[in-house]
C-alpha cells in the first residue's frame, strides 16, 4: 500500500456488493418461456456478433489480436450500456478487487504527500517495507530508483510511485535535519489495510470511529476498537460513515448484529437470476444499549446505506448528516478466463421496511426506479421514513460552506508548504499544537509573498477552517497523519452536530417499538 493524499473521492470497485453465488438456474426454473426467449435472443445477437467480427478480421489493414478485440471491445461495450455498476475487468483489475475484498493492498505500507517535485511521508504501517526501514512522519523521499523527485511534475511522481510497487525499489531519504539522503531499498508485500482508518474519543465518554469501506474483517475491527473502551463506560458511539462506497453484504448484517437485536431483520435482496434471500441477526449484539449515532453523506453507498437504513428502520440510531448516494443494487462477480471478470448487477435490496434505496438513473436499466411515485413507510417506533432513493438522515448538518477563494486555496500546496517551513524552525512540538493569531499572520504574510491577493471578507468567513487546515497540516508532518486527522475532524461541523445528536440516540434507546 502507498496511499497518495490528492482530492476527489470516487465509487470505486469496493463499493460492489460480491454475491459470489451462482446465478442462471434460478431464472429457468422460474421463468422457463422467458428464459428459452431470451436464449433465442443472445443466440442471434452472437450471429450477428460474430458476422461483424469475421467481416473485420478479413478486411481490416492490419491484423486483429481476437483476444484484445473481444476484451478490450466487444464485452466492455456491451456491459457499459447496462447500468453504472456492471462492469468487465482485466486481470489486474479483478486481482485488486480480490486484494480490497481481503483486506490487503500491494506496496510498502506508507501515506505520502505528493506535490510537482516533493514527496513528503506522512506515516508508515508497522511491520511494512516502509515502517521496518524506520520511516515515518516528516521524511522526505528525493529520489525513487535514481529518478530526482524534484525534476518530476505531479504526473510523473505518480506514475513513478505506481510503477515502484510493481517490484524492488530503491528510495533517496532525507531524514531529521539531514542534508545527505540515505537510500533505503525494498520490496513491495501485501500490507494490511484497516478499514476503521481513524478512532479517537471525542471527549472522556464519547467514542468516534471513522469506516473507509465494508470488507469481511470490518466487523472485527470495530468490535476491536469499542472493546478497547472497555474501561470507559461509553455514554455514546459516532459512527462515521461518510465517504464509505460499501463493500460485502455479509460484513453489513455483521456490523448491523453488533448493535441490533437477535432475530431483527437487516436486508433483503431479490433478484430474476438470484433466489429472495432474507438476511437477519442470529446472536445477541455485544452492544445492544450503546446510544449510536451514524454519520452519512453523498459519497456514503451501498453496503453503508444499507446499515444506515436498517438502523434506522429499526431505530436504533440517529442519523445526522446529508442524503446519501442511492445505490439500492447488487453485484454479482463471475469469473472469466484469462483471469478476467464479470461484474453484473443481479439483485435489487431492500430495506428491513421494505424500502428501495436505488435512485432513478437515467438512460439505463435502472430509469424506471421509484417511477410510480414516493412511498411512505414507518419505523419500528412509527416514524415516517421516505423512499425517495438513497437514506434521507434524521438531521441534516451541513459540511464546511467555503468560499471560492477559500476553495481554490486548498488546491495549492500552500497549506502544506507553510507547515514544513513552521515545522523546520519550530522543532520539537507537541501533540497539543494550535494556531495562534501570530502563525494566522504569518500565514498571510507567506501568501502575499506568493502573490496571492487575500479577500478579506473571505479570509474571515473562512478563518475557522483556514486555522484548522494549518494545524492538520502540522500535525500530520510532525506525528503522522491521525494525528492530523482528529484535528480536523474535532473542527468538522457535521461531527459537531453528531457528537450534541448522541442525546437523540439515547431517547431511541428509551423509546419502546410498536412492533
Amino acid at each position: 500500500m502507498i496511499r497518495i493524499i490528492q482530492s476527489g473521492v470516487g465509487l470505486g470497485l469496493t463499493g460492489f456488493l460480491l454475491l459470489l453465488s451462482a446465478a442462471g438456474t434460478h431464472a429457468q426454473s422460474i421463468e422457463p418461456l422467458a428464459a428459452k426467449s431470451n436464449d433465442e435472443e443472445i443466440r442471434e445477437s452472437l450471429r450477428q456478433i460474430t458476422a461483424a467480427f469475421d467481416m473485420v478480421t478479413s478486411n481490416l489493414a492490419d491484423p486483429v489480436d481476437p483476444d484484445v478485440a473481444i476484451y478490450t471491445g466487444v464485452i466492455p461495450g456491451v456491459i457499459g450500456r447496462l447500468d453504472p455498476f456492471s462492469v468487465f475487468l482485466d486481470k489486474d483489475q479483478f486481482h485488486l478487487m480480490q486484494q480490497q475484498s481481503r483486506g490487503v493492498q500491494q506496496g510498502f505500507g506508507a501515506i505520502l504527500s505528493v506535490q510537482a517535485g516533493r514527496i513528503t511521508v506522512l506515516q508508515s504501517v508497522p511491520d511494512s517495507p516502509f515502517g521496518r526501514a524506520g520511516l515515518g512522519p516528516g521524511d522526505r523521499i528525493v529520489g525513487i530508483n535514481g529518478k530526482r523527485v524534484a525534476s518530476l511534475d505531479l504526473e510523473e511522481l505518480v506514475q513513478a510511485l505506481n510503477q515502484a510497487r510493481s517490484g524492488k525499489v530503491t528510495l533517496a531519504v532525507l531524514q531529521g535535519g539531514a542534508v545527505v539522503p540515505r537510500d533505503f531499498e525494498m520490496d513491495p508485500t501485501e500490507i494490511p489495510s484497516p478499514t476503521v482508518d481513524q478512532q479517537f474519543l471525542w471527549d472522556a465518554d464519547l467514542g468516534y470511529l471513522h469506516v473507509s469501506r465494508i470488507e469481511p474483517g470490518t466487523p472485527g475491527e470495530i468490535r476491536k476498537a469499542l472493546e478497547g473502551w472497555n474501561q470507559i463506560p461509553l455514554r455514546g458511539l459516532i459512527l462515521d460513515l461518510r465517504d464509505n462506497p460499501g463493500g460485502s453484504v455479509e460484513a453489513a448484517v455483521s456490523i448491523a448484529g453488533l448493535f441490533l437485536p437477535e432475530g431483527a431483520t437487516v436486508v433483503s435482496l431479490q433478484g430474476r437470476a438470484v433466489p429472495e434471500r432474507k438476511y437477519i441477526v442470529e446472536s445477541a449484539p455485544p452492544f445492544p444499549d450503546l446510544p449510536l449515532v451514524v454519520l452519512l453523506n453523498g459519497r456514503s453507498a451501498s453496503a453503508s446505506e444499507m446499515i444506515a437504513a436498517a438502523f434506522q428502520d429499526h431505530d436504533r440510531a440517529w442519523l445526522v448528516g446529508e442524503p446519501t448516494f442511492g445505490k439500492g443494487v447488487a453485484e454479482s462477480v463471475i469469473p472469466l478466463s484469462e483471469g478476467n471478470a464479470l461484474v453484473l448487477t443481479t439483485a435489487r435490496y431492500f430495506t428491513p421496511q421494505g424500502r428501495s434505496l436505488q435512485k432513478p438513473l437515467p438512460g439505463t436499466a435502472l430509469a424506471g426506479i421509484l417511477e410510480a411515485g414516493p412511498r411512505e413507510f414507518y419505523t419500528d417506533h412509527g416514524r415516517p421514513i421516505g423512499e425517495r432513493g438513497g437514506v434521507e438522515p434524521d438531521q441534516r448538518a451541513e459540511p464546511w460552506q467555503l468560499d471560492q477563494w477559500t476553495g481554490g486555496l486548498l488546491q495549492t500546496t500552500a497549506f502544506i508548504n507553510f507547515a514544513q517551513a513552521y515545522v523546520d524552525r519550530h522543532k520539537p512540538l507537541t501533540e497539543q499544537f494550535l494556531v495562534d493569531d501570530q502563525m494566522l499572520d504569518d500565514f498571510r504574510l507567506y501568501l502575499r509573498q506568493a502573490g496571492m491577493e487575500i479577500p478579506e471578507p473571505d479570509w474571515q468567513r473562512d478563518l475557522p477552517f483556514i486555522r484548522m487546515n494549518i494545524q492538520a497540516e502540522v500535525l500530520n508532518l510532525v506525528f503522522g497523519i491521525s494525528k492530523g486527522d482528529e484535528a480536523s475532524l474535532r473542527a468538522d461541523p457535521q461531527v459537531r452536530v453528531a457528537a450534541k445528536a448522541i442525546t437523540k440516540a439515547r431517547e431511541l434507546l428509551a423509546t419502546p417499538a410498536l412492533r
